[in-house]
């Protein structure tokens, strides 16, 4: 039976409950991260973490946990479960009262891996009007980007892009956008976006050899 883990403890997935009570859980009070696992390595997750504690942070929800021991707890759960390649999930749920946060981590099984034509011709893709909340910050508020993500597969596409009130492209509902023009790439202002994993790790790589300019891009 898989295990998961809940504050430090090692538990069985059916106990890994929470319940409709919980005011943290109810008001979207939390914060969460996904991160692969590729041949019983997880990917990158020193970054996973930190940003799961700015992204908690911003919305001020106060917790006890450590870098460094919830980065053991992801080890342990990869060992446990003898996970290969899957993704593995942390949730951090907020305490609105008594200061008692939760932090899940389990594992989802399957990884999404898209055919090669997509990379060599392209994928269809729509646009979405629609801004994430406080969007520095991975939340549990996943309402409207569920919807645009619905919305894409009803019309066979496999990602919608986010379009602000001022009519700029700002990101994928799980993905980060990019522009590139000559040796410049654009990308929108870190203020209007989520700092995903990959666009930290591609604005690092491609600096050496590309301008980087984050500004408005419009989609028109």
């Amino acid at each position: 039976m898989t295990k998961v883990i809940l504050n430090g403890k090692i538990i069985e997935e059916k106990d890994a409950n929470v319940s409709i009570a919980d005011k943290g859980y109810f008001f979207d009070f939390a914060v969460y991260s996904s991160m692969k696992v590729i041949q019983g390595k997880i990917f990158f997750p020193d970054y996973h973490v930190v940003r799961l504690f700015e992204s908690a942070k911003l919305i001020g929800l106060e917790h006890n946990f450590s870098e460094k021991e919830v980065l053991n707890w992801l080890n342990k759960l990869v060992e446990i479960n003898k996970i290969k390649d899957s993704l593995l999930r942390a949730v951090l749920i907020g305490d609105p009262d008594n200061n008692k946060a939760k932090l899940f981590i389990f594992p989802i099984s399957g990884l999404t891996y898209y055919p090669s034509k997509l990379y060599k011709h392209g994928a269809k893709v729509i646009t979405y009007h629609g801004e994430r909340l406080i969007p520095q910050s991975k939340t549990k508020n996943m309402l409207m980007g569920f919807m645009a993500l619905r919305e894409a597969k009803n019309k066979s596409a496999i990602e919608a892009l986010l379009i602000d009130n001022l009519g700029n492209i700002r990101e994928g509902t799980r993905t980060n956008f990019f522009a590139i023009k000559d040796k410049t790439i654009f990308t929108a202002p870190d203020n209007e976006v989520l700092e995903g994993i990959t666009r930290k790790i591609i604005l690092e790589i491609s600096k050496k050899d590309f301008d980087i300019k984050h500004e408005d891009i419009p989609a028109n």
